[in-house]
């Protein structure tokens, strides 16, 4: 392994680690709000911030839970693609 690729693999690790904590969080809540009939009234999971202040739990729903998905699971794709040497790191690259 060259040693230009061990920090995309501590990426991978950070990042991908983060990723399945939070499928997995968002997985849970939507089985926790679909058996209790989407009540938004109680909270459940992690607690999430936005803007400084604690998330209400619809906003932490539909708003910031799957935005941190998203950007998770692109960011781990993009990480695992350039392991593979399907997308090149270039770093200082001229034309």
């Amino acid at each position: 392994m060259s040693d230009e690729l061990i920090p995309l693999w501590i990426g991978l690790c950070a990042v991908g680690g983060l990723c399945a904590y939070n499928w997995y969080w968002y997985i849970k809540s939507i089985i926790f709000y679909r058996e209790n009939g989407f009540d938004f009234s109680k909270d459940f999971g992690p607690e999430l911030y936005l803007g400084g202040i604690l998330a209400p739990p619809k906003a932490k729903f539909y708003f910031a839970m799957p935005f941190v998905l998203v950007v998770t699971s692109f960011l781990s794709i993009i990480i695992a693609l350039t392991l593979m040497g399907i997308v090149k790191v270039c770093y200082d690259c001229g034309p």
